[in-house]
């Protein structure tokens, strides 16, 4: 029996350094394109057939994986703690803090794909191991997204903790609540770089908190701070912005429609933007904050930009309704008078029902679709300067008809024209969007097979490459070959000479 004892304890010690060594070849395999596939696959079913002893050694060698390796084994290091969580769950909660850090030393890599796989990592480990609290991932995720200065571990430790976030079933709302403030301070910092993946943060975590123990002082600066990037020159920015917005709108349903007439009117302002994605998500969120219900008790507006906009646009209205009032005699009305749904005017029609049409058309207009107007109807803004000089020249202005006709007559059918030309002119509009969208679109496709192309290129390249590399060897081996098959010949020739 001891005999037995003595030879069956070896086995363990050699099985785990055959599976270190493995697995390190395994990795060095994953740097050669000829040997990738089948690296990634015998890693993938080494991950699969672990045994919890075997989780320490496997999880150290994904670690020790240096930076300096290239993409595919950084990428396929991260991809296997992803594959650990989906195969093995809780057997791993001893190990989690471990495979956390794996994951964070990773966020400072320049290459998306690894970063991408990040966060795929954590929304694995967040869903398939439930024994240990949400905690151990959250924390050193929000420590590295506030402390961390290199903006693509910025990137990536939103992008994880954002991914993580929305995949969490059991969530520790306090630690969100607490973090959501030291979290929205970035959005003031210049350091911080990575500003759309941030207000995705922000989105993620106000709707994992679902207006639980909300609270109004940080509804109060967190939608001015958001409302701000709006108007991003990224656009990325802006679709960010608007989702989160949208996520205030749907989880803070106490508090929310009290902010309900600024957002609304901040979102009419911003709904034609010149991206497609970026004016489709504005649409869907300002329909969520139309839905609200209750909105008596208005706070003021979020930002001091939207005040002066809405100043602009009353004063603007006011001008508008008097050029109105003053000058129903004209067949054609400015083009800073048309809105988007346009009826027939009446007499009995009041000043405050003019200003609030004025006002409507000045949020939706936009200041590249004049331009392009102006540019491609130039007939039309040659009938707006017309009207502006009419305006004038008040004395030339009335005709013959004019006099001859009634006041009340004149006045309904120069409305029921300035209707007809404005319904003309915005379907002339509506039809340039759609064509300016059709040309993105076509842009965006051609961009794309322009890049297939090129990829298709340096690959065909990289071929003829190595396939110069190998017939360059091959001609190498067959000189030196023939160059010692000759010194060997001249050799064996001296000395038959010198025996002579």
């Amino acid at each position: 029996m001891p005999s037995v004892q003595i030879r069956s304890s070896p086995p363990p010690a050699v099985t785990v350094t055959d599976l270190k060594q493995r697995v390190i070849a395994c990795l060095n395999r994953l740097s050669d394109r000829d040997t990738l596939s089948l690296a990634t696959a015998e890693l993938d079913s080494i991950a699969l057939n672990l045994s919890p002893e075997t989780f320490p050694l496997f999880i150290n060698c994904l670690q020790s994986t240096d930076s300096s390796a290239k993409s595919p084994v950084r990428k396929h290091c991260v991809s296997l703690l992803s594959v650990l969580s989906r195969s093995h769950g809780d057997s791993l909660a001893p190990h989690l803090s471990k495979m956390v850090s794996t994951v964070l030393r990773r966020l400072r890599d320049p290459d998306s794909s690894v970063r991408a796989a990040c966060a795929t990592a954590s929304v694995d480990m967040t869903t398939s191991i439930s024994g240990t609290p949400f905690s151990i991932l959250l924390g050193p995720m929000i420590e590295t997204l506030i402390h961390d200065c290199d903006p693509n571990a910025q990137i990536g430790a939103a992008m994880c903790l954002a991914a993580a976030v929305d995949a969490a079933d059991e969530l520790d709302v306090e630690q969100l609540q607490k973090a959501l403030p030291k979290i929205g301070k970035l959005l003031k910092s210049e350091g911080f770089k990575a500003k759309p993946e941030l207000l995705g943060v922000i989105g993620s975590v106000i709707g994992a908190v679902g207006g639980r123990n909300s609270d109004k002082a940080v509804l109060d600066w967190l939608l001015p701070n958001v409302s701000e990037y709006l108007s991003s020159n990224d656009w990325r920015a802006r679709k960010a912005a608007a989702e989160a917005m949208a996520k205030v709108a749907m989880a803070e349903e106490e508090l929310a429609p009290q902010y309900k007439k600024a957002c609304v009117g901040i979102l009419e302002s911003r709904r034609f933007d010149k991206v497609k994605l970026v004016r489709e998500t504005m649409n869907r969120t300002l329909s969520l904050w139309k839905q609200l219900e209750g909105d008596s008790k208005e706070v003021s507006e979020p930002t001091s930009s939207s005040k002066s906009a809405h100043s602009g646009l009353s004063a603007t209205s006011g001008k508008i309704s008097n050029a109105l009032k003053g000058n129903d005699r004209n067949s054609n009305a400015p083009l800073s008078s048309k809105s988007n749904d346009v009826e027939p005017l009446d007499r009995s029609n009041t000043s405050k029902d003019v200003e609030q049409e004025a006002m409507e058309s000045k949020d939706k207009r936009n200041h590249s679709t004049l331009g392009a107007k102006r540019n491609l109807f130039p007939a039309k803004t040659s009938k707006v300067k017309e009207n502006r000089s009419n305006k004038l020249n008040k004395s030339q202005v009335v005709q013959s008809s004019d006099e001859e006709s009634p006041k009340t007559d004149s006045g309904s059918s120069s409305s029921s024209s300035q209707a007809k030309n404005n319904a003309e002119e915005l379907s002339l509009i509506r039809n340039q969007i759609t064509q300016i969208e059709k040309q993105q679109s076509s842009l965006l496709d051609l961009f794309q097979k322009f890049m297939e192309s090129s990829q298709n290129g340096m690959q065909s390249l990289e071929r003829r490459v190595r396939g110069l590399e190998t017939s360059f060897s091959v001609i190498s081996t067959d000189l030196l070959v023939s160059r010692t098959i000759t010194r060997n010949e001249n050799h064996k020739r001296n000395e038959r000479q010198h025996f002579t």
